[in-house]
């Protein structure tokens, strides 16, 4: 299990010994939640991207940039 530098894990136990269960705490949980999203969107748009991709519907950084109108400063 990944873990933030500096932070323990902790387990619960059974009388033997063996780990049984994991403790996090209710922020590891929610990071968690959070970098599950992430790669639930990610899996659901990549097919997406890879077609209009291939189908020539994308501009390079650059060209996004240049069509741009400058912003007033």
């Amino acid at each position: 299990m990944k873990t933030l530098a500096g932070q323990e894990e902790h387990f619960l136990t059974d009388a033997k010994g063996k780990r049984t269960a994991v403790v996090q705490t209710y922020q590891q949980l929610r990071e968690a939640e959070e970098e599950l999203a992430d790669i639930q969107a990610y899996d659901t748009l990549r097919d997406r991207a890879c077609a209009e991709i291939a189908a020539g519907q994308s501009a390079t950084l650059a060209t996004y940039r240049a069509s741009r109108k400058p912003s007033a400063k």
